[in-house]
Formats: structure tokens, sequence, C-alpha cells
């Protein structure tokens, strides 16, 4: 696949409406984030062909939940295509190279995923998830019920989605200086030192990579809890079970194809 070598070109990157009606103040962030979006899916195909792939398991699973067995299944559901929407979100945020503001909507999916499954797990929680904001005392028993030592009562027996809600936490939903370093730019020439913030986004290519890999982790976590929620269901749609299977086999293609390019050495490796 042929990648795009040149500069932004306003013509090439935007359409005609959006040049005749975004104002040029803005029309120049605008065009450099569609840019960096068509850039980064021609620079990781590998990376951007799992999130489809994932992406149409993901569709093609709540096609097969369409039919709920029982009302108390619709909430889950619910949340569970709540997950799916942000992750495409993010997706898209992730590819444009803002990764921190990806995290952020990142965040916000796998705790949706994390409520779906608790509500499957116990039913009757629904009406404490339903009646949160209907005053104090509900508030007081939402917070008591799944916020309140939220490990255990919220993310209790997935400790995976647990990990990557502290790490979209960290980087992503919290203004810390790992939220804020990747656009922060020192420019030093002969004569001055300045600084400013890049608004387009993360501009290292293995940094960027990296991230973008552990939201399709975040995204594969997500799907297999759907998977093992409805699994009496799903397992029975063999060309589902063909398309996980696929996917499993590309994410680790992915995986070395991004340690081979960047020289990336798994936690606790030596040199």
């Amino acid at each position: 696949m042929k990648r795009i070598e040149r500069e932004p070109n306003e013509a090439a990157v935007l359409t005609k409406f959006e040049i005749n009606n975004i104002p040029e103040h803005y029309r120049e962030y605008y065009e450099k984030k569609r840019y960096n979006l068509f850039a980064s899916i021609q620079a990781f195909p590998l990376v951007w062909t799992c999130f489809m792939l994932l992406d149409k398991i993901l569709l093609r699973e709540f096609e097969d939940c369409r039919t709920a067995s029982g009302t108390e299944q619709m909430p889950p559901l619910l949340l569970y295509m709540n997950a799916h929407s942000k992750v495409r979100v993010a997706l898209e945020l992730g590819f444009s190279t803002s990764p921190a503001e990806a995290f952020s909507i990142m965040r916000d999916a796998v705790e949706s995923a994390a409520f779906a499954h608790r509500l499957l797990l116990d039913p009757t929680l629904g009406k404490v998830w339903i009646e949160k904001n209907n005053g104090e005392p509900e508030a007081s028993m939402f917070n008591a019920t799944f916020i309140q030592n939220r490990r255990a009562q919220l993310f209790g027996g997935i400790p995976e989605l647990y990990q990557f809600w502290g790490q979209f936490s960290n980087i992503g939903a919290h203004t810390t200086l790992d939220s804020l370093i990747q656009q922060f730019v020192i420019e030093e020439t002969s004569t001055h030192v300045g600084w400013r913030y890049n608004y387009t986004g993360a501009q290292n290519p293995r940094a960027l990579t990296g991230s973008l890999f552990v939201i399709l982790l975040a995204m594969r976590s997500i799907e297999n809890l759907l998977f093992g929620d409805f699994r009496s269901r799903l397992h029975l749609d063999t060309s589902l079970m063909d398309m996980r299977a696929r996917f499993e086999e590309d994410k680790e293609a992915c995986r070395k194809d991004l340690i081979e390019r960047y020289q990336m050495r798994p936690a606790g490796a030596t040199p």
C-alpha cells in the first residue's frame, strides 16, 4: 500500500463542503487531524485491519443477541453497545494522533462493559443502576454498590478490565503529566528556547502505535467479556467463531510486526 509522503494538501484531504464551511483558523487544525488519520491507517495497516475485524465481530455478536432471552438482558446489551460506540470514537481519535483523548474515551468504554457484566451477574442490581439519578438515597445506594471499592464491586472477577480502566484513567481521563507530555514540544535554536502545545497530537510513531495496540487489547478484552456473558448462543455461530480465531492470529502477527519494527521488548526482558 502506497503511503502518504507529502505534506497535507487541503484539496486532497477535505471535501468541498468542509473547505467552504469550516473557518480558516480552524480548518488548518481540522485538515491536519484528517491527514493524520489517513496517514496512520497507511502507516499501521496491520493494526487498522485488526481493529476493523474486531469491530465486525462485535457487530455480528450484537446481531446474534438481537432477540434477548429475557428483559433483564436488555440493559446489559445496551451497555455493551454503548461501550462499542465509545471504542469507535476512541479508534478515530487514536488514529488521528490523539492517544490521550482516545484513552479518556476508552476509560468510559471499559466502565460501560463492566457495568454490563455486573448487571448480567446480578439482574437485581439493574434497579440500583436505573434509579441512581432519582435522589440522594438512590445515589448513595449506587455509590455503595458500584463505586466504593470499585475494584471489588464493579470490576470484581474481571481484573484485566480493571487494569485497563486504571491505565486509561491515569493517562487519559485525569490531568497528569503523562497525559500532557506527548503534546508538549520544546523548540530550541541557536538564539532562543521556546515551547508550544501540539494541538494535532502525538508525532512519535513508536509511542503512537504502542497506544493504538493498547486500545486494541482493551477492545478485545471487552469483546471477550461480551462473548463470555452470551456464550450459550454465540458459540453456535460457526462463522463468528472463525472470525474470532482469525482475529487472534492477526493480532499476534500485528504484535510481532510492531516488536520487530520498533525493537520493542517484553517487560523484564534483557537487551
